[in-house]
């Protein structure tokens, strides 16, 4: 069975090659990176001359709490879904490293290939601050402003709105809103629904618009109102340090994680930066050899 790894990506462009010569023949990786980035063309090209790698596209730029990175997710889908062997579809950034064996990758999704690993919770969840409500309720301008310089506008305008009431309509023809993990392993028939669904239904993903972090929302929601919700197992099979670590949350592995990562069930972990997690990497490198 064939598997594909979808990658969204926006630095680390020598830790993406690692990732796509992790795995072999039976596995196709498609890569979006972010087209305000700092990909050079060298990079670019390095990539796109793996063996493995069946595309490096720059489609949309990308602001972090953003809908584009949600089109970049819908892109990769509909490009991937193009070649009929694929059966098999992995979400990932460009910080994930795998954590399994190749062997245990096709054994583990060949013997679960009619199952569905997406985290999943209806909303409002009582795991997201104000139940994740204020995220669609309220404009968050994260597709308009970068966050990562205009932060405190953002959440100036958010508080605005909400000292004064002004809350965004919620239409009855949306579906029953879910949350989750925006990364995830998904079968064919379910990637392919998402895929059709898209083309069908646009509206939800226009009412996603300045919604924060929809890709957090618009998978879950699309499968679990849907006739494959039984198929979907609430585990992301992603192992992910959520606490402050390094100076980011998620925290960033390091080596004295190695121990926790091998006794997951996860078969990819994030996130990796450099220099910290380079010992990390190299040690999970000769675990896999």
């Amino acid at each position: 069975m064939k598997q594909a790894i979808l990658i969204t990506a926006f630095k680390n462009f020598d830790q993406l090659s690692e990732i796509a010569k992790f795995f072999d023949e039976d596995f196709s990786v498609y890569i979006h990176i972010d087209k305000k980035g700092g990909a050079l063309a060298s990079d670019l090209t390095k990539l796109e001359g793996l063996s493995n790698v069946v595309l490096v596209g720059q489609k949309y730029k990308v602001n972090w709490g953003g809908r584009n990175h949600l089109r970049c997710i819908l892109f990769l889908i509909s490009e991937a879904l193009k070649d009929k062997n694929i059966q098999y579809f992995h979400l990932i950034t460009g910080q994930d490293f795998p954590i399994k064996s190749k062997e245990a990758f096709k054994e583990f999704f060949n013997k679960n290939k009619e199952k569905d690993f997406l985290e999943h919770f209806t909303m409002p969840a009582a795991c997201w601050n104000q139940g994740g409500m204020d995220r669609i309720e309220y404009y968050n301008l994260y597709d308009a402003l970068d966050a990562k310089k205009s932060i405190s506008t953002i959440l100036k305008v958010l508080n605005i709105q909400k000292k004064f009431g002004l809350k965004r309509r919620l239409s009855k023809k949306l579906p029953t809103l879910y949350g989750g993990s925006t990364y995830w392993s998904l079968s064919r028939t379910t990637t392919n629904y998402i895929n059709d669904y898209n083309g069908k239904n646009p509206s939800l993903l226009k009412r996603l618009k300045h919604t924060f972090c929809a890709e957090e929302i618009y998978m879950q929601t699309v499968v679990m109102n849907s006739e494959l919700k039984d198929r979907a197992i609430s585990n992301n099979l992603r192992f992910i340090l959520w606490e402050e670590k390094h100076g980011s949350n998620p925290g960033v592995l390091d080596e004295m994680d190695f121990n926790a990562i091998l006794e997951s069930d996860a078969f990819f972990a994030r996130k990796f930066d450099t220099p910290v997690s380079e010992s990390l990497l190299q040690k999970l490198k000769e675990n896999h050899s």
